[in-house]
């Protein structure tokens, strides 16, 4: 799905309640300049770089460059169809500031990043035409204490100092003088002073020059402490001072200001999202969205489900992503990497980095395999199931392989795959959490050597050991769902009866032959109802029987997904379900404690999460810090 400046405010709700919903949300980032390539850069020395030579390499990057592009995919698990659904996003970020902010932005672009990104096909007029905006925390407060340190008057603009010589100005002040003075004696409530004020006749056009503007300003603060002078458009308007009405107006210019700084804060709302910080709770009337009539109820669950948990960040060979991501959406990025990795750890408790799935066991002559390579390898793994969700089907229309979006979505193929082929291949192994994990197999198949795969001639070493890595060939993404269920219970379908091949029949077939759990107990008689809600749980029907049509919507989430969690047995006497087996590779070992039936999972990720590969250094990855023990 394609995101612009002017749809992000109707965007915004669904992408807060995907980000809420998902297991885990892969990202993707397009720069205006690399680390790898400063202008400042001095020559390297022999051997490889520390990890902390990296950190500062890549800091001076993000300090100079901009985001231009955001790819987000949100991944869930739809226990109806027993399939990953993947929501891809693709977002142009707008590095332009409001002009009625009181600071400025210095962009910069490096000409072979440019170069690189015109290759891909990527738009460079595409984020200032049409991206999202968006402010920093750093500069958010900025721009809220320099607001308010203007309308609190804390740093007054120095007077302006006439000369003899200046005869109009003088004329034009003693006028104003004179007219001020005359008004206080009279009955009348407001003054307008312009231009012609204390002339015998007026001009045709009863204008105020900003000069002009600035010396009524100081002659009333100077003279006539007991009147205000308020700035128009064309005049100067000048009131008897009155405490309680310039205390409101003060609170009004404020609450301005506030909604002005959240509207110009933009995407870093979503970024707020996805660490759990604080988001407006009226954003959706500062941004003035116009969604349904239960968008607000919609946009307050989301907001208790983020409160609940942080989502897992997914990406891939995303060091400097990461790095970027910080500076961007942050502030200034701290000084040492020990101090970055303690910050990076309280915003995001869990990252993966499939870069290291794929290579935690290879060396590192060559950082490889690429994004296209590792995605190609593992298209033909049957299992786990993964489609697209409909109304996020651009990269199955589309060749868009120069864009974040689509990176961002072959990133989270690439997660869901190597990870339950990791976890299946590792739970004989893993039996405890004292269990060492293995390192005699690449994730791909291949031996492990020194050296891996050779990349592609036309691939810049320094591109990907920056992060960059850029898919050259379509790699075909994941299908679009053909039916789901919506909140009113209702189905979509993209292909009619008609046009269904002979397995899809004997599939849709082998679906409805089954009576469903509800018809069962409705041919039950009153004391056959009574007893089966007393059998043990050997007994107890298995809801694997039933086929996902048969299940009336229960109205919870956008989607009309089942949620993973134990079913309580209410007051109409429902049988209690047991939670499905789950085959082999079905699902990844589980992001949370209790997720899935998987006993293994803390000791999975406590070895695969939170580490980043980190090629050419020394260390050859970063350990940011222990996979949470608790969800």
């Amino acid at each position: 799905m394609e995101v612009d400046g002017p749809s992000f405010p109707n965007d915004l709700l669904g992408l807060l309640t995907n980000i809420s919903e998902a297991d885990f949300v892969s990202f993707d980032l397009e720069l205006s300049g690399i680390p790898s390539r400063l202008p400042s850069k001095t020559p390297r020395a022999a051997g490889r770089l520390t990890l902390q030579h990296r950190y500062a390499e890549t800091k001076e990057g993000a300090d100079r460059y901009q985001i231009l592009q955001v790819g987000l995919t949100c991944a869930k698990f739809d226990y109806i169809a027993n399939s990953y659904v993947l929501r891809p996003y693709n977002i142009n970020l707008s590095p332009l500031l409001d002009e009625r902010l009181d600071f400025e932005r210095e962009i910069s672009f490096q000409s072979g990043a440019c170069s690189f990104l015109l290759s891909c096909g990527f738009d460079l007029g595409a984020p200032f035409a049409k991206g999202v905006q968006y402010l920093s925390r750093e500069e958010a407060e900025r721009a809220k204490r320099l607001a308010y340190d203007r309308i609190d008057k804390k740093n007054p603009i120095e007077d302006l100092q006439l000369k003899d010589t200046d005869t109009e100005s003088l004329d034009f002040v003693r006028r104003c003088r004179e007219a001020i003075t005359t008004w206080q004696k009279s009955a009348s409530t407001t003054l307008e002073i312009t231009s012609s004020t204390g002339l015998p006749s007026a001009s045709a056009t009863c204008t105020i020059s900003r000069f002009e503007k600035r010396l009524v300003h100081q002659l009333v603060r100077a003279e006539f402490p007991d009147a205000v002078a308020i700035g128009r458009q064309d005049c100067i308007r000048v009131l008897p001072f009155d405490a309680a009405r310039e205390a409101e107006n003060t609170r009004r210019i404020k609450t301005r200001v506030r909604e002005q700084i959240a509207r110009q804060t933009g995407f870093r709302w979503i970024f707020e999202a996805l660490v759990g910080g604080e988001i407006n709770n009226d954003l959706l009337y500062i941004l003035r969205s116009n969604g349904p009539s239960d968008h607000r109820d919609r946009f307050d669950r989301a907001l208790a489900r983020l409160k609940k948990g942080k989502p897992v960040l997914v990406g891939h060979n995303m060091f400097t992503d990461i790095v970027y991501l910080y500076r961007t959406f942050v502030g200034p990025l701290p000084d040492t990497l020990d101090e970055f990795n303690t910050s990076l750890h309280e915003l995001f408790p869990k990252i993966i980095d499939t870069k290291y799935l794929a290579t935690h066991a290879e060396g590192d002559l060559n950082a490889s395999p690429t994004l296209e390579e590792i995605a190609k390898g593992l298209q033909e793994q049957p299992l786990p199931s993964i489609v697209t969700h409909e109304d996020h089907d651009k990269y199955n229309e589309l060749e868009a392989f120069h864009e974040a979006g689509y990176d961002s979505l072959l990133t989270a193929t690439i997660m869901l795959r190597l990870a339950a082929k990791l976890g299946a291949e590792q739970s004989s192994e893993a039996k405890t959490e004292e269990t060492a994990f293995p390192a005699s197999k690449p994730a791909l198949g291949r031996e492990a050597s020194e050296g891996g795969i050779k990349l592609t001639a036309d691939t810049p070493d320094d591109f990907v050991a920056d992060g960059r890595e850029k898919v050259s060939h379509h790699v075909a993404p994941p299908p679009v769902e053909s039916d789901f269920t919506t909140p009113s219970g209702k189905k979509k379908r993209n292909k009619s009866k008609k046009g269904r091949t002979q397995q899809e029949e004997e599939v849709a077939a082998h679906r409805f032959a089954t009576r469903t759990v509800f018809e069962k107990l409705r041919e039950l008689s009153v004391n056959d109802a009574e007893a089966l809600s007393g059998t043990s749980e050997e007994e107890e029907l298995d809801h694997e029987t039933l086929g996902k049509d048969e299940w009336p919507s229960n109205g919870t989430g956008a989607n009309g997904s089942w949620a993973d969690e134990e079913y309580v047995q209410d007051e109409t006497g429902w049988v209690p379900i047991q939670k499905v087996e789950r085959k082999r590779m079905e699902m990844i070992p589980g992001l949370d404690n209790n997720n899935n039936n998987n006993n293994n999972n803390n000791n999975f990720w406590r070895h695969f999460g939170n580490r980043l590969r980190v090629f050419g250094t020394e260390e050859r990855e970063m350990r940011i810090a222990s996979w949470p023990a608790d969800s």
